[in-house]
């Protein structure tokens, strides 16, 4: 096959009785299989914890977090390195145990060897050397990254949500040169994962070097390209099928009825629990215990049933890409040995039965503390991006008006130094988007900057003049906060003194918030300004926040972690999020604990904040419980 030799070429096929199917086979192994990838996450726990410290103390030792703030700050420092070194022994744990282990059961159940969980453990943390190479180092940033981005191959748990920060994307979608390459970037890592496949099957099952499995998947798939596209797809049809029906029986249906039912009942009811406990609920009082219990038991046995769903498929595609890999590099397999091992199926068995109990348990502690559990704190402060989001030109004192009409709590602008040291509002380093002069604010006097005209963002045709700091204040000043984002190379010493020298000449000091992706300067305001608010902005998190010389962390979505929100408030911080802009992300965030939302759209914020304090019953349950089994 186009000069490679395979190791299993002649290697001789199973002596076991076949009888069956590869479905056949795999519904016999269910119970295993679900039993399998339980202990395989509890083996996972007390490593996973151990280099998860080990970061942490890492990172906590320079005596503050790592962010993107204050990347500069790390990246020349021996902790970089460590920090490196034990992502990178992350990574490897999880794919031995996650990708190494499926693939040494997949292995076991098609050859009908007995299958023992300790083995398969065994089998792949002693396979873990082989990445220990350049190539075996390329394997594992592909499956870290280049997977969870382009959709081809298997991904591990610990970046599947991984996705492009939403204000890179925008950056992206709104670059045309910058949109092709995307697009070619990721066509490049969608064929790059088809043809590499069956490299880790390559490297576990037939013992190959990484940069050897890496020709052998390339070769096997160019020669049977056709077979095993067709087969691929014709199984994830499959499993997408099988996914959307479960969703349709073990969710949509259910709830559906719920609904209908739910007009039945009054919403937003308060019930005191200790009323139950005494004896004292009304006939409608329990009515509603039992409604609630029933959207629980609902939604969270719908959802349990649809992540063992996601389980076993995952596990059916393991299976056929072994199988693939087994035909494509030794003789066919038509039959499967019928899976006569039922080794403690009883216990396996029972232990799928206690997830049904524990769901029960958590329906019946949900519909009795309901109240407590979910009744709302104060909404998320909005504020307007750019002055008024959506709702005027970008950085404007229109929009800035605008934004007080809506009842923002604030407006976030964007300030930089001018060639004389005075202070206009501008978002990009240059003007050339908006005015067509490329030149940045720091190339220009004032009064050069106060000749150029912006063309609004809105698309209304008119055109508008540069705003200077000293007009936002004007503005906003008694209205609303006005959150000062320090830009570009002004964002600096110099520009924090000069704007404080401002804003108390306007006796601004409690409108306003200083915030910037700049760690330094938000540092040397608050050590040297503690009386003003700051925040900083950050699109990566790690270590101990709180550390962070500052008031307020404002974190980019993806990481804005109900998790991280809480650690933040324990330590006496406020947390906020930037930039969010879609109807999901609004959602997300207006139903946390979030203490404020930058975003452009100031109407959808409105509405998806009437249709949270108008949802049932069983939507506050759904919008809770929808992760509970992630």
């Amino acid at each position: 096959m186009h000069g490679i030799s395979y190791k299993n070429e002649h290697r001789p096929i199973m002596n076991n009785t076949k009888t069956g199917t590869l479905r056949k086979l795999f519904f016999q192994s269910l119970p295993e299989m679900w039993n399998f990838q339980i202990i395989t996450a509890l083996a996972m726990t007390i490593p996973v914890f151990i280099v998860k410290e080990l970061i942490r103390l890492v990172i906590n030792s320079s005596g503050t977090a790592f962010t993107s703030a204050n990347f500069t700050d790390y990246v020349f420092s021996w902790r970089f390195l460590a920090f490196l070194l034990l992502g990178i022994l992350l990574i490897i744990i999880f794919i031995i145990m996650e990708l190494f282990a499926q693939i040494f059961l997949s292995d076991d159940l098609l050859t009908g060897s007995k299958v023992k969980v300790t083995d398969e453990l065994r089998k792949s943390v002693q396979s873990a050397p082989s990445l220990r190479t350049p190539a075996g180092l390329f394997i594992m940033l592909f499956i870290f990254l280049a997977v969870p981005l382009c959709g081809i191959g298997f991904s591990i748990s610990l970046t599947r949500t991984l996705y492009i920060p939403n204000f890179i994307m925008d950056v992206i979608e709104a670059t045309p040169l910058y949109a092709v390459l995307y697009t070619v970037v990721i066509l490049l890592l969608v064929i790059m994962g088809f043809r590499y496949s069956f490299c880790l099957h390559a490297i576990l099952l037939d013992k190959q070097k990484p940069a050897e499995a890496l020709k052998t998947s390339k070769a096997i798939v160019r020669k049977n390209r056709k077979a095993f596209l067709t087969e691929m797809l014709k199984d994830a049809a499959v499993v997408v099928l099988i996914t959307a029906a479960a969703f349709l029986i073990f969710r949509t249906l259910p709830e559906n009825l719920l609904t209908k039912a739910s007009s039945a009942f009054p919403q937003n009811y308060k019930i005191d629990p200790d009323l139950l406990f005494a004896g004292s609920l009304t006939g409608t009082d329990a009515g509603i215990v039992f409604y609630r219990f029933l959207c629980s038991l609902t939604v969270l046995m719908g959802g349990y049933l649809l992540s063992l769903t996601g389980l076993f498929m995952f596990s059916y595609m393991m299976l056929k890409l072994t199988k693939l890999y087994k035909e494509f590099t030794s003789a066919p397999l038509p039959e499967y040995p019928d899976h006569r091992e039922k080794t403690h199926y009883s216990l396996k068995t029972v232990q799928m039965v206690l997830a049904f109990i524990l769901v029960i348990a958590v329906s019946g502690v949900t519909a009795v503390f309901y109240n407590p559990l979910f009744d709302r704190e104060t909404p998320a402060a909005i504020i307007a991006h750019r002055a008024g989001g959506t709702l005027a030109s970008e950085n404007s004192l229109e929009g800035l008006h605008a934004a007080i009409e809506h009842g923002c709590y604030g407006s976030e602008i964007d300030v930089q130094r001018t060639k004389d040291n005075f202070y206009i509002i501008n978002h990009d380093s240059t003007f050339a988007r908006l005015t067509g002069v490329d030149k940045a604010p720091g190339e220009m006097t004032l009064a050069e900057i106060m000749e150029l005209r912006i063309s609004d963002t809105t698309g209304n045709g008119n055109t508008l003049k540069v705003a200077s700091f000293e007009e936002m204040l004007d503005v906003i000043k008694g209205k609303e906060k006005l959150f000062i984002e320090l830009k570009g190379v002004s964002a600096d010493q110099k520009t924090a003194d000069d704007l404080i020298t401002i804003i108390k000449n306007k006796n601004c000091e409690n409108d306003v918030v200083f915030i910037s992706l700049d760690y330094d300067v938000i540092n040397y305001i608050e050590t040297n300004y503690p009386e003003y608010e700051t925040g900083t902005l950050f699109f990566i998190g790690l270590g101990d926040l709180s550390k962070l010389n500052c008031d307020i962390l404002i974190m980019e979505e993806e990481i804005a972690t109900d998790t991280r929100i809480d650690a933040i408030h324990r330590s006496g911080k406020k947390a906020g999020v930037w930039t969010v802009n879609t109807p999901e992300g609004m959602y997300r965030f207006l139903d946390s604990k979030i203490d404020m939302i930058i975003t452009d759209e100031i109407t959808l914020a409105e509405t998806t904040q009437f249709q949270l304090d108008n949802r049932t019953d069983l939507e506050v349950i759904q919008d809770k419980f929808r992760n509970f089994w992630d």
